[in-house]
């Protein structure tokens, strides 16, 4: 879909900073994220909403997504991961994996209150370095 981000994210017209990826599901960070580390999955196929997709991306989807939540805890340590499936923003299906501090992190609050950063290109590229690398220590290890 032409004016679709994550699809132009998806199909490599425009770049993010992509911590994982396969033939049916991307990661990449948000650009402006909650906390380091907030990642979106996204499923390559263009549906607007995630309980429409087709059972194996859906699936393949929240794998990517439990993976995800696994290295974020594991790399930046926070009280608790998130998850968000709102949708408002990009009419593409996709999960907010958010490294959590506070019980607000992730509510109505933050988001109304602007207590979501303002992040460089190159935090951004340090932070999906770090998680890339964990991501495949685990492949390497087996640990999936």
């Amino acid at each position: 879909m032409d004016d679709c981000t994550f699809c132009r994210i998806t199909e490599g017209s425009l770049t993010a900073h992509i911590v994982h990826e396969d033939a049916v599901v991307m990661a990449f960070l948000d650009t402006t994220p909650i906390n380091p580390g907030h990642t979106l999955v996204v499923p390559r196929v263009h549906e607007p909403d995630f309980h429409h997709l087709p059972p194996a991306s859906y699936r393949a989807l929240m794998d990517v997504v439990r993976t995800i939540a696994t290295v974020i805890d594991e790399v930046h340590r926070p009280t608790k991961v998130g998850l968000v499936v709102a949708g408002w923003d990009q009419p593409h299906a996709h999960v907010h994996v958010v490294p959590m501090h506070d019980y607000h992190d992730i509510t109505s609050r933050a988001l109304l209150d602007g207590h979501r950063n303002r992040t460089t290109p190159r935090e951004l590229e340090r932070v999906a370095t770090h998680l890339r690398g964990s991501l495949a220590t685990r492949d390497a290890s087996g640990d999936a």
